[in-house]
């Protein structure tokens, strides 16, 4: 067995490795926790004119962006989650560029147009996840993870027998500085032990499915394929419609549009009962725009092990599932995390001076 001393090097040397990238991670996991909420503080959404008339159908906002974008590929269509006057989203791949694009439902005129990879909360995911250095920087991330991971383990096992004894003992205000933030590094790291332990753990499993991936490996949920055919005929409300008879009580939320040689649309959305540690989105009915026919559907709650995997650890590591609860609480403890790392480096440099 290692001794204590061993395990405490172990958890030195993984702090500070790993330091920076932890900093980092905790700071745009952090925006991450709020980003729908930031993104709309940074680009609110605009009221559409003209909403006395009865609402285009999807398919004439369809055809009026097309006849605009002619040559765009479209990825996707975010149905309005209230009656109440709000655009229509939809995503546009436009000379490799993805496009967010409003359109006032009413007139289906363009409210607004939105590179989607120059927003914030896009960049700061792309350095929470690569460093905007992918995949060199994902592979790093991951590190990072491991890091935090071995550190947390380390200095648990390190101060076992004291571990709770940080509540009595509290921190120290009125000793010398090391004494200060040795305190505080062990109390925040009680306080956030089980919230780091969990960060670190799907991040590191998240990384592990993107090497994976990159060479081929791993599971990936594949959508049931049409053969090519003629253009499509069939249109987005016909195939909301035959989604809403198909299941009852089903609320389709997201229009998936057929990818270039594929026929199948993807109407996605949620029962009443579904689970939202599951992913936002639980069901999925899969139509050919061809014949309007049914060619797949989907309950998440009847997925195999490795997609429920992904998807509560998805929801449990960016805090979505709780509302402004969990929000909050996933805030405070990365914030805590933070200065852990920071109280960490602070004392290793105390104690080489």
């Amino acid at each position: 067995m290692l001794s204590d001393r061993t395990i405490y090097s172990l958890h030195r040397i993984s702090g500070l490795i790993g330091g920076l990238f932890i900093l980092i991670l905790t700071i745009t996991g952090s925006i991450l926790v709020v980003d729908a909420q930031v993104d709309a503080l940074l680009n609110p959404p605009q009221t559409p004119t003209g909403a006395t008339g009865p609402r285009q159908s999807y398919d004439q906002l369809v055809a009026a962006l097309h006849r605009q974008y002619p040559t765009a590929t479209f990825r996707s269509l975010r149905l309005p989650e209230t009656d109440t006057p709000q655009p229509v989203r939809v995503d546009l791949m436009v000379d490799r560029v993805r496009q967010r694009i409003d359109v006032n439902p009413y007139t289906g005129a363009v409210m607004s147009v939105r590179n989607v990879d120059d927003a914030l909360v896009r960049q700061v995911r792309e350095l929470h996840e690569n460093l905007l250095l992918e995949p060199v920087g994902g592979y790093v991330m991951g590190l990072a993870g491991i890091c935090l991971l071995a550190s947390v383990l380390t200095g648990t096992w390190y101060y076992r027998r004291s571990l709770l004894s940080v509540f009595k003992i509290g921190v120290r205000w009125k000793k010398p500085r090391r004494i200060v933030y040795a305190d505080l590094h062990k109390w925040l790291g009680v306080v956030a032990l089980l919230f780091m332990l969990l960060m670190s753990a799907t991040g590191v499993f998240f990384h592990w499915e993107q090497i994976e991936r990159s060479f081929g490996d791993g599971e990936r949920r594949k959508r049931p394929k049409a053969p090519e055919s003629q253009p499509a005929a069939f249109g987005v409300d016909a195939a909301l419609s035959k989604s809403e008879a198909t299941f009852a009580g089903f609320t389709p939320q997201v229009i998936q549009f057929p990818s270039p040689g594929d026929t199948v649309l993807v109407v996605r959305g949620n029962f009443p009962n579904s689970l939202r540690i599951l992913g936002k989105y639980n069901v999925e009915a899969s139509v050919d725009v061809r014949t309007g026919q049914l060619v797949g559907s989907f309950d998440a709650r009847d997925a195999g092990l490795e997609y429920k995997a992904e998807h509560i650890f998805e929801e449990l590591h960016f805090g979505h599932y709780g509302g402004w609860i969990s929000q909050i609480i996933y805030i405070l403890l990365a914030l805590a995390t933070a200065l852990v790392t920071v109280t960490g480096l602070v004392i290793w440099w105390l104690k080489r001076t």
